[in-house]
């Protein structure tokens, strides 16, 4: 962006803002402008329809891809002409432009550029520039030529500047001029699109490489006095465009400049680094006092004025030196106030002259607000558009991306704005020219998006945007009442499941106490058992013991029965020795005691005889009656008294035994008939 001035009397300062192939990314051909009353600027360009809001511009292709050559406007839609073929677009809920085809235009709908009547005829180098495109702003005639640019000229038809390539027009052929308002004109050119603004209320007044770095100024009525660290200069600034620097002697230029009073800024520095009034200008890092109770503070690449009165600061006016493209030096004095209404700034581009005054009034009629012109997000990958007119954005979980275009219109020349989202920082975004607002994903939640536009006056125009991030499935309402349902079915299922296992660990608490109990009980009875049993065949063992005892006992006295009877011969009464045999031999063969023992000799050993006859049914009595003695561990000699025989008689017995249990020959029939 540069200032420059035109070359005649009477001919207004200018602004040139340039947008080239890099700004709106189309083709660089531009046909004609239409532009609407709520302030956004339609071009006809080779690509297809661009649309400018006042910080972003956005390009919409024809479905066949052509070139636009006319474009116009009728309430709310727009039509175009590509070659032979008409389209109108209008706007869908989503905010984009929607082309259709049509084959002719409505009787109110024309293209054709409305005639500029000259009072007067150009003159021949205008005539050899080949004329173009008109325009009068109802104080300057605009011709625009195919081959020197702009020309602009009085009501008399004097030419009062030619703005070509010369002087920063970035292209010397104008295809159409477009009146915005009195102030400023749009130049559709071979080679991009220009904005002159005239009488702005900043003017570069030269550039720094002419006069170096600006330390002091001062201004004596009309005449500018300066120090640069290249000297002293003056200029007139009434004099014939544009403005010419003379240098002069140092003595000459002190005359005029006024010494910096750094006390007294430090002291105001003081004061108002004290009042919170000041907003973001209380760490301000200089001060500047202009008149009274005037003060000019800057900060960074901003500059305010402040009107001090009992202790409290009041803003007048503020600038961005972004919004024109310039940059305050860093280092040294800033800010030369020359009277109530002007004031030099130092900028890395030049020396910058400000009219205050026609600042605000300036920031007074070009006020304007906010709007929405797009909005989407992605999500997995897919582009989603949303209603612009939605009051409040609901955006999926894991959306990746969410950008909204944000416009000021063209009706202003402050386009910055700033944002912060609430919820996620509290702190305004830098000033940023572009309306594009993009933000990555963010967690589930509540947030309100704040957008502000940078305004000479007030403060600053805002616009909220409430967004909700829903939760993940699993994380809504009704997942967790689902979840809680589980979590109450899953209670209920593990009590139910515990007391059911609790039930069963009783079940089969008590089937084992009653499984131990039994066993006790069995216990119990096998140990009465085995008691009685061992008492039994204790009682066995007396009584058998006694009966062998017995048994050889009266088998000694018969033996002694038959040594008496032998040695006293007839001496002996036979009757005697009779009966004494015969009673002995009675009670060795008595069967009563045979019966008592087979009863004792069955409790201790139940069922023995049964199995024995069960097992080997050809046993005799005297066979079963042995093996009980055998069985007993009764020796031949104790079995042979007991049964009143022979110990011959006895192994006889053994041996056939054996043949009739077939036993083999190494086993031991006593061990054998233990076990059985």
């Amino acid at each position: 962006m540069l200032f420059r001035s035109v070359h005649a009397t009477g001919a207004p300062y200018y602004f040139i803002k340039n947008f080239t192939i890099d700004d709106y990314h189309a083709s660089c051909q531009n046909w004609g402008f239409s532009l609407t009353s709520d302030g956004l600027l339609y071009v006809a360009n080779n690509s297809g329809l661009l649309v400018f809001n006042g910080n972003s511009w956005l390009l919409y292709k024809t479905p066949d891809d052509l070139e636009i050559n006319h474009v116009t406007h009728d309430n709310d839609t727009i039509y175009t002409q590509s070659k032979q073929q008409y389209y109108k677009w209008i706007y869908d809920s989503f905010g984009e432009l929607v082309p259709h085809k049509i084959d002719s235009l409505p009787p109110s709908v024309g293209f054709e550029e409305k005639k500029t009547i000259l009072p007067f005829t150009p003159d021949k180098q205008i005539a050899d520039a080949e004329p173009s495109a008109y325009g009068f702003n109802g104080t300057y005639y605009f011709i625009g030529t195919r081959k020197q640019g702009l020309f602009i000229l009085n009501r008399k038809g004097d030419i009062l500047q030619n703005i070509s390539m010369a002087n920063h027009l970035q292209d010397n052929m104008v295809n159409a001029i477009d009146i915005q308002d009195p102030t400023q004109i749009w130049l559709a050119l071979d080679n991009g699109i220009t904005l002159i603004t005239f009488n702005p209320s900043l003017f570069l007044l030269t550039k720094r490489s002419e006069v170096g770095k600006l330390t002091n100024a001062s201004l004596n009525g009309r005449e500018l006095y300066i120090e640069t660290n290249q000297g002293y200069f003056e200029c007139y600034l009434d004099s014939v465009f544009p403005l010419v620097f003379k240098e002069i002697t140092q003595e000459k230029a002190e005359q005029f400049l006024r010494l910096n009073d750094s006390s007294q800024i430090d002291h105001m520095a003081e004061v108002f680094n004290a009042n919170s009034s000041l907003m973001h200008y209380t760490h301000t890092d200089q001060i500047y006092p202009v008149g009274d109770n005037y003060y000019w503070l800057s900060s960074n690449n901003e500059a305010a004025l402040f009107e001090s009165e009992n202790g409290n600061a009041t803003l007048k006016c503020r600038l961005l030196f972004d919004n024109y493209g310039l940059n305050l030096i860093t280092r040294g004095k800033k800010i030369f106030p020359l009277n109530d209404s002007l004031v030099l700034f130092s900028a890395m581009q030049g020396i910058v002259l400000v009219n205050t005054r026609n600042l605000i009034e300036t920031g007074i009629i070009n006020y304007t607000t906010l709007k929405i012109y797009t909005m989407s997000y992605w999500d997995n990958g897919e582009h989603y558009t949303l209603p612009v007119d939605q009051k409040k954005i609901s955006l999926p979980h894991d959306f990746q991306e969410f950008e909204v275009e944000i416009g000021t219109t063209i009706f202003t020349l402050n386009h910055y704005i700033s944002y912060k989202l609430e919820g996620i920082s509290s702190e305004w975004s830098p000033w940023q020219e572009n309306g594009t607002i993009r933000f990555l994903q963010i967690p589930e939640g509540h947030y309100d998006l704040k957008i502000r536009k940078y305004t000479v006056q007030g403060p600053f125009p805002e616009l909220h945007l409430p967004i909700d991030v829903y939760p993940p499935w699993y994380n809504t309402f009704w997942a967790w009442v689902i979840y809680i349902a589980l979590i109450w079915i899953a209670a209920l299922y593990i009590l139910r499941f515990n007391l059911k296992t609790l039930h069963k660990e009783d079940m089969q608490k008590a089937e084992e106490e009653r499984v131990y109990e039994q066993q006790r009980v069995q216990a119990l009875k096998n140990q009465m058992l085995e008691t009685e049993l061992q008492t039994k065949n204790n009682e066995l063992i007396l009584q058998t013991t006694a009966l062998v005892k017995r048994n050889q006992s009266i088998q000694l006295l018969q033996d002694e029965l038959e040594k008496q009877k032998e040695f006293l011969g007839d001496r002996y009464p036979l009757k005697l020795y009779q009966r004494m045999k015969t009673l002995m031999e009675e009670t060795l063969n008595d069967q009563s005691d045979w019966i008592q023992f087979e009863h004792y000799f069955n409790s201790a050993h139940q069922h023995f005889m049964d199995r024995l006859r069960q097992e080997y049914s050809d046993l005799t009595p005297g066979d079963l009656r042995i093996c009980c003695l055998l069985r007993m561990n009764l020796s031949t000699k104790e079995i042979a008294s007991l049964l009143n025989v022979s110990i011959r008689a006895i192994e006889i017995r053994r041996y056939r035994l054996r043949k009739r249990m077939g036993l083999e020959s190494d086993t031991n029939i006593v061990d054998f008939l233990i076990k059985f």
